[in-house]
């Protein structure tokens, strides 16, 4: 039996529709690929209009890879663009899920790493910048009579990066004698995120000092 989505492929000056039929064997391997997915067919037709893509690419001669090695890069990286925007490349999904051998696994995630580690250091420190403001505002919203010290304390969920960033700014102010105190970590519910407490104060302190980094 097999399970039909329908893919679109770019021409030069219009859209062609198709349709991909997948077997229950595939299937499953995409979604032991992807178990975030929760609609397995659009992850489906995302992966298909890729492939397809490049296959016509290489027949047409406007792509060529110098080596499979660089073929593999080149293909993780449009992959995690189209379904996994968000995530960092690391060896675990690679290894685990898209079942590279392990020494590919280690050179892909550390060259995918490197060319993103620009772009992910600016998104974070904008998180971190939104997440502060939000928490900021959300306080003073509070009648003065009922900004509490407990109430001064706010949970954030930050991620990794954040986290990195935000004792990075913190270790920078205490060196230069500014009274202020570090976040309290409360949980981690994986390796991608931190849940901890800070002070409200103390972000008004840091907020600036996170755009200079």
């Amino acid at each position: 039996m097999a399970a039909k989505n329908t893919g679109t492929t770019e021409a030069e000056n219009d859209q062609l529709s198709i349709t991909v039929s997948l077997s229950k064997k595939r299937v499953a391997g995409l979604q032991r690929a992807f178990p975030e997915s929760a609609d397995v067919k659009v992850l489906a037709t995302t992966i298909a209009t890729l492939m397809t893509n490049e296959f016509i690419d290489l027949l047409a001669g406007e792509k060529r890879y110098i080596s499979l090695s660089h073929q593999y890069i080149e293909w993780i990286q449009q992959l995690y663009e189209a379904v996994l925007p968000d995530e960092e490349y690391t060896y675990r999904r690679l290894y685990d899920r898209f079942n590279f051998p392990p020494g590919a696994a280690a050179y892909i995630a550390r060259v995918l790493r490197q060319r993103q580690n620009t772009v992910l250091h600016a998104r974070a420190i904008t998180g971190l910048k939104q997440k502060f403001e939000k928490e900021i505002e959300d306080y003073e919203k509070i009648p003065p009579k009922d900004q509490t010290p407990t109430r001064k304390l706010r949970t954030l969920k930050l991620t990794a990066r954040e986290y990195d960033l935000l004792i990075m700014v913190d270790d920078q102010l205490v060196a230069r004698n500014v009274d202020i105190g570090y976040p309290q970590v409360t949980s981690r519910p994986s390796r991608e995120f931190v849940v901890l407490t800070y002070n409200v104060d103390h972000m008004k302190i840091a907020l600036p000092e996170i755009g200079k980094l």
